[in-house]
């Protein structure tokens, strides 16, 4: 009985030692420079803190009930081991006409302000570190209805057709059309399954945590630049 009670202590000592020394003294040592940190002019060649950019909350609470973190990362890898994550399409072309933005490795303090890190368990649909920056367009303005019409039906085209994306059209309403029709209604395209157009008369509408899910994702923009380091320009 005493070399059982031995054992057992030994064996939960065994795990909660490196338990201690490699994960919880290291983030109680992490917490404490979890603040802000200034960027210098003469040195970084900006004024402000870092991180300088702010994601919507309450659109990050829609994105993680929903589980959009079991296919989506936000987190770009180094590309030191060969990866691309910091690959833009164009690259190798005239980027004259594209967005000026910095593409750099995530890093801890990217995420400091925020309820959780949303990092991803798995990659199944791509990085949305950046998404802010490459979210669809209409006329040089961001589309939001493209993206509301990705949510609710992520396979309505033919060139989206491949896609194995879930729905979320439980977070759309169908409602009777009311005089002109809510300005927010989904504008369908003719080609768009049988599964997800309403009845005649019936009209498609984002629901309030809709809109905080598309304003969440285009807050996504994890691009500052880090504090004492030389900021890598885009490629020509």
């Amino acid at each position: 009985m005493t070399g059982s009670r031995k054992f057992l202590f030994a064996l939960a000592g065994a795990f909660s030692v490196p338990w201690l020394m490699v994960i919880i003294i290291p983030a109680l040592h992490a917490q404490k420079r979890l603040v802000p940190r200034p960027y210098v002019k003469d040195r970084d060649g900006i004024e402000g803190v870092y991180p300088s950019t702010t994601i919507d909350r309450q659109g990050q609470l829609v994105f993680i009930r929903e589980g959009c973190a079991q296919c989506h990362t936000q987190m770009i890898r180094p590309s030191f081991a060969g990866i691309t994550d910091g690959w833009k399409k164009g690259w190798g072309s005239d980027q004259s006409a594209q967005p000026k933005h910095v593409v750099r490795p995530s890093t801890w303090e990217d995420y400091m302000g925020e309820p959780v890190a949303p990092l991803g368990i798995q990659r199944i649909g791509p990085d949305l570190a950046n998404y802010g920056y490459r979210a669809p367009r209409n006329g040089g303005e961001v589309d939001r209805a493209a993206i509301h019409l990705k949510l609710f039906a992520p396979r309505a085209t033919k060139e989206t057709a491949w896609s194995i994306m879930p729905s979320f059209r439980h977070l759309y309403k169908v409602k009777p059309i009311e005089g002109n029709g809510s300005p927010k209604a989904l504008k369908l395209p003719a080609d768009l399954p049988k599964d997800y157009r309403p009845a005649k008369g019936y009209e498609v509408v984002p629901t309030e945590a809709a809109e905080q899910l598309v304003d969440y994702l285009l807050s996504l923009k994890k691009d500052s630049p880090v504090p004492g380091k030389v900021v890598a320009e885009d490629a020509k």
